[in-house]
């Protein structure tokens, strides 16, 4: 068995385009689609889950979470048993359910035979845990509101994820797009649609990270501020906003 771990900075496009290599998760025609229909099809979901677990050992909460990490353990567990080479996109996952989904694949590629595994982490080699995240919130929802924001605020970041589905993470799948513009667009569109959309700028050592939450028909609009700017960007996002930012620590801001 083999299991690697790359970046999204790394060049993993020579495994996407292996034929040896089945894509999966990965916002190309070809790749086998985690979330959604792909999913919810799926046949004898438990029976794999009770395989899984006698493989690893223990009950397993996470294999009826009904969120992402269920999602990636059952599909990818399911197509190792007819598939010997996957190259797998973490897109979905938070940073700790990577780190579990590299744990307990390990666990499964040491009891099957010739198995390869390349799993490419989504994420950025930015500390997210130690910057403050700061939040306006803006009570109602103007695409003029989002586009000022990420003209004065998120000049020269770019998206964390590459593929954007909706719902979010998990659910059936009504809209998918690797433009993140189109996505907003969509969620724009009708009230009642709730997204996050990160973004990160390992240059801008003030504040590496932004981000766009659109929850309850209203805007959270912030930024990850580095501790030694911390005070500073307060400031400026109050005179910008009139209001004192909303301050989380690894939480959401409502």
């Amino acid at each position: 068995m083999s299991l690697t771990v790359t970046d999204i900075d790394s060049d993993y496009q020579s495994l996407i385009d292996n034929k040896d290599f089945t894509a999966v998760n990965f916002p190309i025609k070809e790749a086998v689609k985690i979330y959604g229909k792909s999913y919810d099809r799926l046949r004898d979901k438990n029976k794999l889950k009770l395989e899984i677990e006698n493989i690893i050992g223990f009950k397993d909460d996470h294999l009826n979470s009904c969120s992402a990490i269920e999602n990636f353990l059952v599909f990818t567990y399911y197509l190792l048993k007819t598939n010997n080479k996957l190259v797998v996109f973490t897109a979905g996952l938070s940073y700790t359910s990577i780190d579990y989904y590299i744990k307990i694949m390990e666990i499964i590629l040491s009891k099957l035979d010739n198995r390869t595994l390349c799993v490419v982490k989504n994420f950025s080699d930015i500390n997210e845990s130690t910057l403050t995240d700061l939040y306006i919130h803006i009570n109602k929802i103007e695409k003029e509101i989002i586009s000022d924001f990420m003209k004065n605020w998120l000049m020269g970041f770019k998206p964390k994820d590459e593929f954007f589905t909706y719902p979010q993470y998990f659910g059936k799948i009504e809209f998918e797009t690797d433009d993140y513009l189109e996505m907003l667009s969509f969620i724009l569109s009708e009230p009642n649609r709730n997204y996050k959309f990160d973004f990160i700028n390992k240059n801008n050592l003030q504040y590496p990270k932004g981000m766009i939450i659109i929850n309850d028909n209203s805007l959270y609009l912030g930024i990850g501020a580095n501790s030694m700017y911390e005070k500073n960007l307060i400031d400026k996002l109050s005179e910008s906003y009139v209001q004192t930012p909303i301050i989380c620590n690894g939480t959401l801001p409502y």
